[in-house]
């Protein structure tokens, strides 16, 4: 166990806390002044190294931020067996050797992470983009120290730049947000994997974690929950003249929306509700073609008038839970 200055061990409940304290600082201080870079390496780097700078001093000396992991010995496998707080199950997971080869494959991964391409897709093919570039960069795991974390905020502030909000905070909410999320990005980095290890008996030890999790969402489908257009969440909390501002773009929205309410309170005068509810249901179809990434095509007035005439019941997506696992990410 690392020591700290005055040369006592520290217990694991010790370091935990010191960790804790250091590191959600610090995270909070990248949400707020992000690192400035080019989404390359070096920047990732430098996530890791601004979130996890505090720990040496602290006592914890063996943490070395911003630096790679040190290769696997030739031969050998780098796993880590996963407990889930929902499920009494423990699977396997398995990560790059850090060689030569993995740290191209980091260079690789990462020709991807161009906020200016990233943000001309709709939401369906950037979160495929978006869960295929997290599985490959978790699958390295490039760091001995918080590569979670360190991912998490890479690639919240990559989604950002291109347009779009990641609420990687809905599946620390509860047991089986949490194991969800270990799940899905677990089946997703296994089957990277699962061809690339060493050994027989991880290879075995791969194929029954995914056999064990195979009824669960993988990570790109998991965060069809997560993601969305930031345009799309100013329209749906923020006054039409703040999201005006910062999203010029959702004019035809507004005006889609504004036509409506008009021609409702020509062919419903009188009924209060009964255009509330009209209305209600062609904000509702504005804010599902907002969310799918499209900014022009929301219908004419008939369409809208149409879609009113059959109001449903809006429900709202939670997180399912997992067919056999679940937990939050506390790596080291």
């Amino acid at each position: 166990m690392t020591n700290p200055p005055s040369g006592n061990p520290l217990t694991r409940e010790q370091r935990d806390a010191i960790e804790a304290d250091a590191t959600f600082l610090r995270t909070v201080e990248l949400e707020l002044d992000p690192v400035r870079g080019a989404f390359d390496a070096s920047h990732l780097r430098e996530v890791n190294r601004r979130m996890f700078q505090d720990l040496p001093a602290r006592g914890l000396t063996d943490v070395t931020p911003g630096e790679y992991r040190p290769p696997v010995p030739s031969g050998r496998d780098w796993v880590k067996h996963r407990g889930l707080e929902t499920q009494a199950i423990t699977s396997t997971v398995a990560y790059s050797g850090m060689d030569a080869d993995a740290q191209k494959r980091i260079d690789a991964a990462l020709t991807a992470a161009q906020p200016a391409k990233l943000a001309k897709l709709k939401t369906a093919d950037f979160v495929k983009a978006f869960g295929k570039l997290y599985a490959e960069l978790d699958y390295v795991h490039p760091f001995a120290d918080g590569n979670s974390r360190t991912l998490r905020t890479f690639t919240k502030q990559l989604a950002a730049e291109a347009g779009y909000a990641v609420n990687w905070e809905r599946f620390n909410t509860s047991r089986f947000g949490r194991d969800v999320l270990y799940i899905a990005r677990d089946l997703s980095v296994n089957k990277i994997a699962l061809p690339l290890v060493k050994n027989d008996d991880t290879r075995r030890q791969i194929a029954l974690s995914l056999d064990m999790l195979a009824n669960n969402r993988e990570l790109p489908d998991l965060l069809k929950d997560a993601i969305r257009p930031s345009r799309a969440l100013a329209f749906e909390q923020t006054a039409q003249a703040e999201a005006m501002r910062k999203f010029p773009e959702l004019a035809a929205a507004y005006q889609t929306q504004e036509a409506a309410r008009k021609y409702f309170a020509l062919e419903m005068a009188g009924k209060t509700e009964a255009q509330r509810q009209a209305l209600a249901q062609v904000t509702k179809h504005i804010q599902e073609r907002l969310n799918a990434g499209e900014v022009k095509a929301f219908g004419t007035v008939a369409d809208a008038a149409g879609r009113a005439r059959a109001p449903e019941q809006v429900t709202e997506r939670k997180a399912p839970a997992p067919t056999r696992g679940n937990a939050q990410d506390r790596e080291r």
